[in-house]
């Protein structure tokens, strides 16, 4: 046989071991929540059978003891487990199959195994509980896509992140730690973000492979740019273009400063004005500076422009951004 049919015959093995752990504690009740059920229901609950994930419909005339159809409650959506902190996961790298790109669509995000772009990944996420088919998504929400596919949708975004993450991804537990350390698509979870890089960093010594190993050494890179992190409060003094954010509305900025580049994370209240991107700057903590004046229809993300010392952010950006156009000025609350 050769490696891709072992793969994907490991993969499927994998697939049928989920859904029975999963659906095995609502037997005593005789339900299956249809969220448990991907597509091809019929194709699929035959191989769950015959794997003895389910037990057989009662022949007729033998008593049962389910309830009635009549009296079975409707079937609940399964919840996505996004909480965090979640238990440190153990980094794992599944063989997998040979990368396929659609033709159709040269330099879209793909997923593997096949099915290009947004529909592949969501596929494969969902119904096969691939962790790369996750963090791939992931990613296309965090940024919107080479091409701006979707809009930028952070909260989603970090669920598939923890998703992945908590099934052994590094790459998705590496940029769900940065997430969580600025509070991006959610709480600032600062101290569970060091705890979780920390923790991947120390595994990367199991990896003799070096592709793998620089997958989860990007936690240890990580966790160092999380130490020199400053976050600060901030209280808008006009705005103008977003719904919800008014003179008194406060933001949360997040910046790291490396080689005369910052990184910067800013929200007023649920609104991602700055999810993530850099721009050259001076200085640090107290007495940080810095900005750039373009906004998404020249580099992808709005202007800013930030001083410490003189206590003052504003951002701007056309209509193209996600946000539509927009422009804020804030007075930032103390120094770190």
């Amino acid at each position: 046989m050769t490696e891709w049919f072992v793969a994907s015959i490991q993969r499927i093995a994998h697939t049928i071991h989920m859904h029975c752990s999963r659906i095995r504690p609502h037997e005593q009740d005789g339900r299956i929540p249809s969220a448990l059920m991907p597509r091809r229901h019929a194709l699929w609950l035959a191989t769950l059978l015959s794997a003895g994930c389910v037990a057989p419909a009662p022949e007729a005339g033998v008593p049962s003891s389910l309830p009635r159809a009549a009296e079975v409650a409707p079937a609940e959506p399964a919840p996505t487990e996004t909480h965090v902190p979640f238990a440190i996961p153990t980094i794992a790298f599944p063989q997998r199959g040979p990368v396929e790109m659609d033709p159709r669509v040269p330099g879209k995000f793909y997923c593997r195994y096949g099915g290009a772009g947004i529909a592949g990944c969501t596929d494969q996420c969902e119904n096969l509980g691939d962790p790369l088919a996750c963090s791939t998504l992931a990613l296309t929400y965090r940024t919107g896509g080479p091409d701006s596919e979707v809009p930028v949708d952070l909260p989603r975004a970090r669920a598939l992140y923890v998703r992945a993450c908590r099934d052994g991804d590094a790459v998705a537990c590496t940029y769900l730690g940065r997430m969580l350390a600025s509070g991006a698509g959610g709480p600032a979870e600062p101290a569970f973000a060091r705890t979780l890089l920390d923790a991947v960093c120390a595994q990367a010594e199991r990896f003799k492979d070096p592709s793998q190993q620089h997958n989860v050494r990007m936690a240890c890179d990580e966790l160092a740019q999380i130490e020199r992190m400053k976050r600060w409060t901030a209280t808008v003094t006009s705005a103008s273009g977003l719904s919800g954010v008014a003179p008194g509305s406060r933001c949360t900025v997040s910046v790291t400063a490396e080689d005369g580049r910052c990184r910067a994370h800013v929200q007023c209240e649920s609104h991602a004005l700055y999810a993530g991107g850099n721009f050259p700057c001076t200085g640090a903590g107290a007495s940080l500076s810095g900005g750039e004046s373009m906004t998404t229809a020249s580099d992808g993300d709005a202007a800013i422009a930030i001083d410490t010392a003189a206590r003052t952010l504003t951002l701007r950006d056309d209509e193209r951004g996600d946000l539509g156009a927009f422009t804020i000025a804030a007075t930032i609350d103390a120094p770190p």
